[in-house]
């Protein structure tokens, strides 16, 4: 039988304009620069690549905190791509976020119960200071961890990883389909960090989720993913099943990415080839000409500096963007 798709990009782009001009033509940051993905029920795609490539400007864009600038995105079956803020607000029980940064997230001045009841009242699935709204909250605090005493606490008085876990409930309260994980785990402890990814997988389970996860971790990604987008510079590069691409990367900046994962077996580190990518990573104001990674790519033609590369099947839900894909390199 065929998976349900919960969500699909075709050709997303957010540009995101300068205010100045360059020989006349305005100029954009192209956060994103043409992104078509699957997402189906149920499953968890990880997103990695380097700071500033784009990653949490495609998630805040799926959920259309910022308006795409060209291209579609259909969520569930439905275009949403031109819905305005008042039309998304009852998608907002399906969609929801954890954000980046649990200490500058919550709100330092409301009670945790506060902060994970607040969208159960306004969208009117509890009225504020019911005792039904308090049980709920306490039954979402303890799914997540969290103890019902620290109902009535303040964001200061908690330590990361349960802040963390507050922003878990606060997204998880409503039940979401899909939910965007913006680094959720990046800035806490090792140990925490595997305690919070269990919470999700085990959430995912319970409650059916779709998670987009970004991370810079490749080894947190691989844990919990169940697909995996390589991006660079505003574009995916290669999408595929984890195991694939832990054991067959096809594009080269995939193939760097995987060889800096640190390693603790001796034998692995010995046979191991380290690969250095040389010179910085061009601006995503004016980006190179053909395959944006042809400046650092150790592999790269003539072909690369003036031909875009196709997003092309090399397996089945293995896709790739490059011109030598799966070439060795030296």
């Amino acid at each position: 039988m065929d998976r349900k798709i919960i969500l699909e990009t075709k050709n997303l782009k957010q540009y995101f304009p300068l205010g100045r001009k360059k020989a006349g033509e305005k100029l954009f940051v192209k956060a994103n620069d043409g992104i078509d993905m699957t997402l189906y029920e149920g499953e968890t795609i990880g997103i990695v690549g380097e700071s500033g490539c784009g990653k949490s400007t495609f998630g805040r864009t799926l959920l259309k905190l910022y308006n795409p600038t060209e291209g579609r995105i259909i969520y569930d079956g439905r275009d949403i791509t031109e819905l305005s803020t008042k039309e998304m607000v009852p998608l907002r029980r399906e969609m929801q976020i954890i954000f980046q940064d649990p200490y500058s997230s919550l709100n330092p001045r409301m009670t945790v119960g506060n902060i994970i009841g607040e969208a159960l009242v306004e969208h009117g699935l509890y009225k504020a200071g019911s005792r039904e709204l308090e049980d709920y909250v306490k039954k979402i605090m303890k799914t997540c961890g969290l103890d019902d005493y620290m109902i009535y606490r303040y964001p200061h008085e908690f330590s990361g990883g349960q802040r963390q876990r507050i922003g878990i409930a606060r997204s998880l309260a409503l039940k979401p389909k899909f939910v965007v994980c913006d680094e959720a785990v990046s800035a806490l402890d090792v140990s925490i960090q595997s305690q919070v990814i269990n919470l999700l997988n085990d959430l995912k389970k319970e409650f059916g989720m779709s998670y987009l996860f970004i991370s810079h971790d490749l080894s947190v990604v691989k844990h919990i993913s169940d697909r995996i987008g390589v991006m660079y510079l505003g574009n995916m590069v290669e999408l595929a099943p984890k195991r694939n691409l832990y054991s067959s990367p096809q594009h080269p900046y995939t193939k760097a990415l995987l060889s800096s994962i640190p390693e603790t077996d001796l034998d692995a580190i010995k046979n191991k080839k380290r690969i250095i990518l040389e010179g910085d990573i061009p601006s995503n104001v004016t980006p190179p000409e053909g395959c944006k990674f042809h400046t650092r790519c150790p592999i790269a033609k003539d072909r690369c500096k003036t031909e875009l590369p196709q997003w092309e099947k090399v397996s089945e839900g293995h896709f790739v963007a490059c011109h030598y894909k799966g070439a060795e390199i030296a």
